[in-house]
């Protein structure tokens, strides 16, 4: 019937929806950088205490009397 009013309408939402899905992008990528930042906090974090467990293991007394009990790294008390 009538011609709209605004032709570039369509060409405006195209844009509109690329500014979008760019500003999307940045946030996944901030994102991932923040995740990959943690995980490596995570892998010091673990590498840290596996190197002190196996150290407290290491330098375990192996001349403790039998009769006290010892926990070494890796053992539980079975609680």
């Amino acid at each position: 019937m009538f011609a709209p009013l605004d032709m570039h309408g369509e060409k405006r939402a195209d844009l509109h929806r690329a500014a979008r899905l760019s500003m999307l992008h940045e946030r996944v990528v901030k994102r991932f950088d923040r995740v990959d930042h943690s995980a490596d906090a995570v892998e010091t974090a673990a590498a840290a205490f596996v190197e002190a467990t196996h150290r407290s293991s290491i330098m375990a007394d192996p001349f403790r009397s039998v009769g006290r009990s010892q926990v070494t790294a890796g053992w539980t008390l079975g609680l």
